[in-house]
């Protein structure tokens, strides 16, 4: 269970943020106009940058209270694909995974399955700067998918990709978000084929509330 209380001025390009929420188990999709503040709020989530007031609550567990870090985000069993890829152009894709498990325990079958689905095993031992756009983001969710250990945070993750490779990704998250027992956000200007989420929210003006 995820408990948002939280506060950001200045972040979005209206100036403020500001998020109550209660999200359960499941997927929770994420939509609402450019520049209203849901990427902002994953990166709140994903302790890339601080709260100005307000707490988050994970499973008992509190991660923030106010500007505190009480939990580092290395250490929050996070796995997030922002808008930004975040790439290292000479690292392969190998390489990526491997960081991944830095501070997270391997998950081998869950790495191969979704390597698989995202049809990225040929593509192990490339450079992500030799990468084109969609191959960068199916490693960035790949890298998402093989990090999370409870709470999932993802950004527009399939704008790249083909219809039938995006179709294919999104029931790979639906699947492994309702058999590992995850908390999932979607953020996603476009309709997701295969996914049916438990909660639908929307973010305006900064104001995040049920859709």
């Amino acid at each position: 269970m995820l408990q948002i209380d939280i506060t950001l001025v200045a972040a979005a390009s209206h100036g403020a943020l500001r998020a109550t929420a209660t999200i359960g188990q499941g997927t929770a999709l994420l939509t609402g106009p450019s520049g209203a503040g849901k990427s902002t709020l994953l990166a709140l989530l994903a302790g890339a940058i601080p709260p100005q007031s307000g707490r988050l609550t994970w499973r008992d567990q509190h991660w923030s209270d106010g500007p505190s870090q009480l939990v580092p985000s290395h250490l929050r069993g996070i796995g997030w694909q922002p808008q930004a890829l975040s790439l290292h152009p000479g690292w392969t894709v190998r390489d990526h995974l491997d960081a991944t498990y830095r501070f997270r325990p391997q998950r081998p079958d869950l790495e191969a399955r979704a390597t698989e689905c995202l049809q990225l095993g040929p593509l192990m031992a490339r450079r992500a700067g030799q990468l084109s756009a969609g191959e960068a983001q199916r490693v960035a969710l790949l890298r998402a998918l093989t990090a999370c250990h409870g709470l999932l945070l993802l950004d527009e993750p399939v704008t790249a990709l083909p219809p039938d490779l995006a179709r294919r990704a999104v029931e790979l998250i639906a699947s492994l978000t309702d058999e590992q027992g995850w908390t999932a956000i979607v953020v996603s200007h476009q309709p997701l084929e295969g996914l049916q989420p438990a909660i639908r929210l929307e973010m305006v003006e900064g104001l995040l509330r049920t859709a």
